[in-house]
């Protein structure tokens, strides 16, 4: 909510502060000057006008492409958190657990700290030591049957898409809209509503709300480039909904296992086979 009241007061300084010049211009040159510039101005801003609508709307669309993008990033990177976990049942109970212990602990550090860093572009060491531990289960483990082998080959898929899917959304949260295009924005922004300034309407109420109008419709056009350009800020931010499922599906599967008897709960009994065989990585 506080974004959006942000918004609301950036809209209306603008539209303040338009007035404001255009009240400026017409004191200082007259409205019977500006009268006479009608034809030149209103031409010249069509053609200003049309080459910043242009370029502001794809900037919108960019941004918000963006946002999308960076939602399916978050999910698929969510969805193989819980396929490794739930894959990781196949595997012996002691490894099992570790593999399991781990993917919780992820998706924990990835909700409580990491997203909260996120904000500033950055990345929490805690949850990269953990993917990296994933991977040394995985990678470290020797299959002594078919079954395993194909278990084991899953895994390392889901886990290729959870590293690839994580630092796709680590580099993008570092990346918003550049400063330069910020610099042409405003710019063009200024120059649009300026021209309108060297129009002499006898009414000075109409001219200045229609001159707030305008204003206001840029900056709330450039105030949507905020929000959308920067995934992780703001109240239209991506939240991480899909990490919070996944707790959901670790806190339920087991007692659902449990429930059924078709899968290992891990509860102290030794119910894989070939558990000797397992590795220990430390």
């Amino acid at each position: 909510m506080a974004t959006f009241l942000i918004g609301l007061l950036i809209a209306a300084l603008a539209a303040v502060v338009s007035i404001i010049g255009m009240l400026i211009v017409r004191k200082k040159v007259g409205v019977a000057r500006l009268a006479s510039l009608h034809e030149v101005s209103g031409d010249m801003l069509s053609v200003v006008g049309t080459l910043y609508a242009v370029l502001l709307g794809f900037v919108v669309v960019d941004a918000m492409t963006h946002m999308q993008e960076m939602r399916i990033t978050v999910e698929q990177e969510a969805n193989a958190a819980a396929n490794i976990y739930l894959v990781s049942e196949g595997l012996p109970s002691v490894m099992a657990k570790r593999m399991q212990d781990h993917c919780k602990e992820y998706v924990n550090v990835v909700t409580a700290v990491e997203w909260e860093a996120m904000k500033d572009g950055k990345a929490h060491d805690e949850a990269h030591e953990l993917t990296w531990k994933m991977w040394r289960e995985a990678t470290k483990f020797q299959c002594d049957s078919e079954g395993l082998g194909a278990v084991k080959d899953r895994l390392l898929e889901e886990l290729s898409n959870l590293s690839d899917n994580r630092r796709t959304r680590l580099v993008m949260a570092k990346h918003g809209v550049a400063p330069t295009m910020w610099i042409f924005l405003i710019i063009g922004g200024v120059f649009t509503v300026v021209f309108t300034y060297f129009f002499g309407l006898e009414s000075t109420r109409a001219q200045a709300i229609m001159t707030g109008l305008i204003a206001i419709t840029l900056s709330l056009n450039l105030f949507l480039v905020y929000l959308f350009g920067y995934p992780f800020r703001g109240d239209v931010a991506v939240y991480p909904d899909a990490f919070e499922l996944d707790k959901r599906i670790f806190a339920e599967f087991h007692e659902k296992c449990k429930e059924t008897d078709d899968c290992d709960a891990h509860d102290g009994k030794d119910n894989h086979k070939n558990e000797s065989a397992v590795p220990q990585t430390n």
